[in-house]
């Protein structure tokens, strides 16, 4: 969002931030849910008495319940609720996830969660002025289901920066040696699938690493999820600069992300920027950008055995793997630089401005 809202700024607007790094230690924690939705409210009121109100505020779905639902209370401004995967179609799949014997929600969570932080959200959207989503499916699901307006809903998309495509000009598509995960080592990312999958590819090619780029947890654990015999070729990650993202996505041969549930990642987008062939999952924001055949691979989630037949394909196949990766950046460039991916939001926020209160 924040590269989003350069561009924002650069068509006249002024932007603030309030982020979790700005929050008292005291407003984090269990009670955080609650406490961090009032604590945006607070600002805004603040805002407003120092003569500086806001015209539009957009908050985070799990955090919009204070500002949305109680923004006419002293003459709040409009509130845009951004979702970056619905909250309560995740909760559905983590209950799916269970019923089919894969890892599912904890005890403790299905009492919480539902208590604490779903509803918070579903009456943040139903009360928001506008929605920004990031695929169509939940865009379809906010029009069925919590009965908001079609025309009062956005799918957004992130962006990359084009550096990410000048990094690979002459990529190598003769090189298969290291797959690329980008993503938080998390259940939703679809960990699970790919543990058993790269340990198939890697007994069958010798040569064949992982990189789990920006995982967020310590490298022992991401690498105790595989086997130990290849645990020396799973490589974790952590960048520390733009430059450096850009040179692990220029330095890796092919992208993997077998997510069960997503908004649109942005570092599927920047694979696209970066020429990479990519296999992904066909759900969610994934295939809302990816067309199979075309400028990636979809597969279908819970699939392991779709991962290593759909990587096969690129091992074996480099003229295969230079289309879909150049047609995927060709695509990238077009549709998904942050000025381009910016323009429906700043065009949002101008209208909703033009009729907010004085």
């Amino acid at each position: 969002m924040r590269f989003t809202h350069d561009q924002v700024e650069e068509r006249g607007h002024e932007v603030h931030y309030l982020c979790a790094e700005d929050v008292p230690p005291s407003v984090r924690g269990p009670w955080g849910r609650f406490t961090f939705s009032f604590l945006v409210r607070s600002h805004i009121r603040a805002s407003r008495r120092a003569g500086k109100p806001y015209d539009v505020v957009n908050v985070h779905e799990p955090s919009g319940l204070a500002v949305s639902a109680l923004r006419k209370a002293g003459g709040f401004p409009r509130v845009v609720v951004t979702s970056h995967g619905l909250e309560r179609r995740a909760w559905e799949l983590a209950k799916e996830e269970a019923r089919l014997g894969r890892q599912g929600p904890k005890l403790k969570t299905r009492v919480i969660y539902p208590l604490t932080s779903l509803w918070q959200s579903d009456l943040a959207l139903r009360k928001a002025d506008h929605v920004f989503c990031l695929n169509f499916d939940d865009r379809d699901y906010l029009v069925r289901h919590s009965q908001i307006p079609a025309a009062h809903i956005t799918r957004i998309y992130p962006g990359a920066d084009t550096s990410f495509s000048t990094a690979t000009v002459g990529r190598d598509y003769s090189r298969t040696d290291r797959i690329l995960f980008a993503g938080t080592w998390r259940k939703n990312k679809g960990i699970e699938d790919i543990a058993p999958a790269f340990a198939e590819l890697a007994r069958r090619h010798s040569a064949l690493s992982l990189t789990v780029l920006g995982g967020g947890v310590p490298e022992s654990l991401i690498k105790a999820s595989f086997p130990g015999e290849i645990r020396m070729r799973v490589h974790a990650i952590q960048t520390n600069t733009d430059a450096e993202t850009v040179h692990q996505f220029a330095s890796s041969d092919l992208y993997l992300l077998p997510s069960l549930f997503e908004g649109t990642p942005l570092t599927l987008i920047e694979a696209m920027m970066s020429g990479l062939p990519i296999v992904t999952t066909a759900t969610c924001g994934m295939k809302d950008v990816i067309r199979n055949e075309e400028n990636g691979l979809l597969i279908s989630i819970r699939s392991p055995a779709a991962i290593v037949t759909a990587i096969e394909r690129l091992l074996s196949n480099p003229g295969f793997r230079a289309q879909l990766g150049l047609t995927a950046q060709r695509d990238a460039l077009q549709h998904y630089t942050w000025p381009h991916v910016a323009r429906p939001v700043a065009e949002a926020y101008e209208r909703l401005a033009g009729n907010a209160p004085s």
